[in-house]
């Protein structure tokens, strides 16, 4: 077990407990975790599958996973993931960024966050009050936007769960201390301002300096004014991609360069105070095909690479005892959604639901999934994964590659099959894009899709492109998209992905329209007893397989490989992937 002051990463290789889910009681001690003093191991390089993209990654239009990779190590989060000797996440706060984080009252429920005294941005500017302020507003802002839908949403383009919950952000002590007092409980406040809610602090004085805005404090939610669109605009755009200027680290490493796509170089922070990160210089190659990037591994081009989960190359590595292979069933799944606005899909529940009986999950998860986990089953649920307590499967009717129950589930509702075998119904024909980022596990997964869909006379059409997570999935230019989300234990965090728009959804690519599952979702997070909210957590997920806009297809595998002679290597997603631990990875004598 790890214990405060020591530790970097447990559960190193095939391993993955069941995840306790409860993120602990609400208002108790949370362990202090400060990183490791480690030995230097200098320069090294890790092949991940998908490039760094923006240094706000907070946003609706960027919210990536593969920037967290780099993220995860230069933005300071009061708390953050760390993984017990049984390989199940727990949540601690940062022992370096903070002196402590206490809920000193329940009613209201208050809490008091003490940064410490010693930390700073990159320029040497402290972090403080003024960080948690310009996230604060962010999320809180009601100040609007119109989008091409005509529909409003937040000028900031930030979910606002949990910090809505917060009536006033004080600050005080030199601006270190910040206390927070919530006119509702907020369980999960253990995911506010941190990874752990896929978020993090950034630089407000940054954003001063460059809007001429002289206190972000002073700048308040109900602020609809030119000022506050002059903070928005740098927000939301002036954090995009990579600036040295702007894109400051308050953790151990920094970003040196990064070309947005292939290479992004992290070093350790000059400024950082407390102890030295083990490599000297990381530099993150980016590798879309894992064959190719064991390749790399074995030619010692790289150290580590994170792939997508590859069949092959688990089964490659691990008999090769030169190299060592993590893989568990973690927090990240995989899913098709439907455009929600796309009139084929919004208009014609039942070809949603015929798409969902001829897709083959099982077929999938035996072809893709088994040989890097072998327990791997197909995905019950939206919310909570297989190895979560809360776990209820709402799926199991369908995903069994049923070609008769699809096609009688088209022609009970009018659906003709025409000569080319396709369904049709006045307009609409059983034709869609499927859209999705070039992996070749994705490729593989539509070709699967699209073989019993076809007897079934729907036709699934690929549609790969390299910036599809980037770009297009953000700004829901799909039919129907295959991608994964990277899940959190804290499921607050969730609510920004099924959302409505106008009440918080910066996650909500398809367009889904609930206002049942808006409504239960913040139900859920205001209850403090944890069994009650796996109940309505489950009661949600009943409500989205009821209206089907996204199929679950299955957990996807944790996975990372390394030289047998580095570690700790394991995998959090939420904590930023292979690099969760990258300060504590030491070289084997």
């Amino acid at each position: 077990m790890l214990s405060a002051c020591g530790g970097g990463g447990a559960g190193e290789g095939d391993g993955g407990g069941q995840q306790n889910a409860d993120p602990g009681k609400i208002g108790g001690q949370d362990e202090l975790f400060k990183r490791p003093k480690v030995d230097d191991i200098g320069e090294i390089a890790v092949a991940v599958e998908e490039g760094f993209h923006n240094y706000n990654n907070n946003i609706g239009a960027t919210n990536n996973f593969s920037s967290t990779i780099a993220l995860s190590n230069v933005q300071p989060s009061p708390y953050i993931t760390d993984l017990s000797a049984d390989g199940k996440v727990v949540i601690k706060i940062d022992g370096d960024l903070m002196e402590s984080i206490k809920v000193t009252s329940s009613d209201p429920q208050v809490i008091e966050w003490k940064v410490n005294k010693a930390a700073v941005w990159s320029d040497g500017q402290p972090i403080d009050c003024d960080d948690f302020h310009l996230k604060w507003l962010a999320a809180t802002s009601k100040a609007k936007v119109k989008g091409e839908d005509g529909k409003e949403a937040s000028i900031f383009d930030s979910s606002d769960t949990g910090y809505k919950d917060i009536s006033k952000l004080e600050c005080s002590d030199s601006d270190k201390t910040i206390k927070t007092t919530f006119s509702a409980p907020f369980a999960d406040y253990r995911g506010l301002f941190s990874q752990p809610g896929s978020d993090s602090l950034l630089p407000a004085h940054v954003l001063e300096q460059k809007t001429g805005v002289a206190d972000i404090t002073k700048v308040t939610p109900d602020q609809n004014d030119d000022t506050v669109k002059k903070v928005a605009e740098f927000y939301t755009k002036g954090w995009l991609g990579f600036d040295p200027a702007v894109a400051l680290s308050g953790g151990p490493y920094m970003i040196t360069s990064s070309d947005l796509k292939d290479q992004t170089v992290l070093e350790r922070n000059p400024k950082w105070w407390g102890e030295k990160p083990a490599a000297s210089k990381v530099i993150l190659k980016t590798n879309t095909d894992a064959q190719s990037a064991a390749q790399q591994l074995q030619n010692k081009e790289v150290v580590v690479i994170a792939p997508q989960a590859d069949a092959a190359v688990a089964q490659q590595l691990r008999g090769d005892s030169a190299f060592k292979v993590f893989a568990a069933g973690g927090q990240t799944f995989e899913h098709v959604d439907f455009n929600m606005e796309r009139p084929l899909f919004k208009q014609n529940k039942e070809l949603r639901l015929a798409i969902a009986q001829c897709f083959d999950r099982e077929d999938l998860v035996e072809k893709l999934v088994k040989d890097v986990d072998p327990n791997a089953k197909p995905l019950g649920s939206l919310t909570f994964m297989p190895n979560e307590v809360g776990y209820e499967d709402h799926y199991g009717d369908v995903g069994k590659g049923d070609v008769a129950a699809a096609k009688k589930t088209l022609e009970d509702a009018g659906w003709k099959q025409g000569g080319d075998g396709i369904y049709t119904k006045g307009e609409f024909r059983a034709s869609f894009k499927l859209g999705h980022k070039i992996v070749q596990r994705r490729a593989d997964t539509v070709r699967i899709l699209q073989d019993k869909c076809r007897q079934a006379g729907i036709e699934v059409v690929d549609d790969q492109a390299a910036d599809f997570n980037d770009k297009r999935l953000p700004a829901s230019e799909f039919d129907a998209a295959l991608f994964a989300w990277v899940g959190q234990p804290l499921k607050a965090g969730a609510y920004g992905n099924y959302a409505q728009k106008a009440k918080g959804g910066s996650g909500n690519y398809n367009n889904y329209d609930s206002a049942a599952v808006t409504e239960k979702w913040t139900a859920a997070n205001k209850e403090l007893d944890y069994q009650k909210r796996i109940q309505l957590m489950n009661d949600i997920d009943k409500q989205m397989r009821d209206d089907l806009h996204s199929v679950p297809l299955f957990q996807l595998s944790d996975f990372a490989a390394s030289s047998a002679d580095i570690g700790p290597i394991s995998y959090i997603g939420v904590g930023g992937g292979v690099t969760w631990n990258l300060y504590a990875w030491q070289i084997k004598k």
